[in-house]
């Protein structure tokens, strides 16, 4: 009897290991869009060859095209949404400004020629017209070959100086949603991209000089000759991206399984910068979930803004001369790993909703590392007090000023407005937040909100819902005052 007990207990617990043992790439990666990448660097020009194993993920909707962002067409002459404003073009374009191109080649379904398109005011929506139709959870293969001349621009897709930047270089599905594709285009206003979790496997090549890094993990590297070919595997994640160099060093450390690399040309304080994306990764770890993958690069790059994310890759500007900025900027893209990569949403619809919180997770950062010597509450005052003043001068050269947070960012009306309503009046939405309920129920909120959306697209309504699970309050109305604009902000 007591061995026939024995064995079921040991039966159970097996069970519930093996259940509970399932990580976030291996539940995260079933049933989900497969893109294959082959693409050659030469001289400034990038020849793709892709196929992308694409599968409807609707429950009822029957898909009689599927639609794709071209991403690299905002760097081309002529277009009507450009990649930077007018405030940033000089520093973008260092050398003048420079475009870029796009020459799709083939577009095939099965092997063959397929009928497509092209959408958008500036062409950047690539529509391909199915021979048959596709059902739900069915899948159909199609394969593109193009060429992508890339732009001199400090950017996030160009080259500059010291580095060659390939982000969303590629054909991306569009999602559905509501029985139609979003298409929403590109806007120099934060990061106007909406993707869901796909699996990856990219070959690139390029000159043996080149020290290339991505997403996801590096499973070979090749030499021929003078040319280097290095494979990338990255499974359950949002987007891939590449950067590449002939100047990046390298210092590494593991910390939890998770390798965190730091590739750099220009940094008298390297260790200081690898121990703080260390630092973070072990502080949001604790605080809001568990990062999922096995590799996170944090690259030093030429950008036009602080920095950049991309699934386990993030990108800061070399630019940076302020030593607390170059830290602060690492954290925050670190976090986005969490709000952006992990618990997706549309950031052209709701770009304050992953920035807010990314920049908010700074603050809190500081707050469980008290050896980065930042006062929070004294960073909250300064932020208050920007508000402030923003919004006084605003209103003085504009007449008014609209402080709604649920806005697209085409619907902004400059990027400096964008940028204090999602990072700085975001920052004080939830440090509000936390003061109303306590660290510790904020805490378990977003623990909360991590869970329920890892791998999912979330909006406001989730992210009200996880705080009013995680703190037993109503608090639909406290946040809609924020996003509103309806709420009072004054000096601390």
């Amino acid at each position: 009897m007591k061995k026939i007990a024995l064995i079921f207990v040991l039966i159970f617990c097996l069970s519930c290991f093996s259940g509970c043992g399932t990580s976030f790439v291996e539940k995260h990666s079933k049933n989900r869009t497969e893109y294959k990448i082959s693409a050659t660097l030469n001289n400034k020009t990038l020849s793709v060859n892709e196929s992308v194993n694409y599968i409807n993920p609707t429950k009822d909707a029957i898909l009689k095209k599927v639609c794709f962002h071209i991403y690299p067409k905002a760097f081309s002459e002529g277009v009507v949404n450009k990649p930077v404003s007018t405030l940033n073009e000089q520093k973008a374009y260092p050398n003048g400004v420079n475009y870029g191109k796009v020459e799709i080649l083939s577009v095939n379904i099965g092997g063959e020629s397929a009928e497509f398109e092209y959408d958008g005011v500036d062409k950047d929506i690539l529509v391909v017209y199915l021979k048959e139709d596709l059902y739900p959870q069915k899948r159909v293969q199609f394969s593109f070959e193009y060429t992508l001349t890339l732009p001199n621009i400090n950017h996030r897709y160009g080259y500059g100086e010291n580095t060659i930047n390939l982000g969303n270089f590629y054909l991306i599905c569009c999602v559905y949603e509501n029985g139609n594709f979003n298409t929403s285009p590109y806007n120099y206003n934060g990061d106007p991209f909406y993707s869901d979790i796909a699996n990856y496997e990219v070959s690139f090549c390029c000159d043996k000089n080149y020290i290339v890094v991505g997403s996801g993990n590096q499973v070979n590297e090749e030499i021929l000759n003078d040319l280097k070919t290095t494979k990338f595997m990255a499974k359950a994640v949002r987007d891939f991206a590449i950067t590449l160099s002939t100047k990046f060093n390298v210092v590494s450390k593991t910390t939890n399984n998770v390798t965190v690399n730091y590739y750099y040309y220009s940094d008298d304080n390297k260790d200081v910068s690898l121990n703080c994306a260390v630092d973070s990764l072990n502080t949001f770890n604790k605080l809001f979930g568990k990062y999922p993958y096995s590799v996170l690069n944090v690259c030093q790059s030429n950008f036009v803004y602080g920095g950049m994310e991309y699934p386990n890759l993030i990108l800061i500007a070399d630019d940076l001369d302020n030593p607390e900025d170059y830290l602060h900027t690492i954290v925050h893209e670190i976090a986005h790993q969490w709000w952006y990569g992990v618990v997706g949403n549309d950031e052209f619809k709701y770009g304050f909703l992953d920035e807010s919180l990314t920049e908010y997770s700074t603050y809190l950062f500081y707050d469980e590392n008290p050896s980065y010597n930042m006062n929070t509450e004294e960073m909250i005052k300064n932020t208050t007090n920007s508000y402030l003043l923003f919004i006084d001068v605003y209103k003085r050269v504009f007449n008014n000023v609209d402080t709604s947070m649920l806005r697209s960012l085409d619907q902004f009306n400059t990027e400096p407005e964008y940028i204090y309503m999602a990072y700085v009046k975001g920052t004080l939405m939830f440090n509000s937040v936390k003061n109303l309920v306590g660290k510790d129920k904020f805490i378990k909120s977003l623990k909360i909100y991590y869970k329920q959306n890892a791998a999912k697209f979330a909006t406001p309504a989730e992210l009200i819902s996880a705080f009013n699970k995680g703190t037993g309050k109503d608090l639909e109305n406290f946040f809609n005052c924020w996003l509103t604009g309806k709420v009072v902000i004054e000096n601390l």
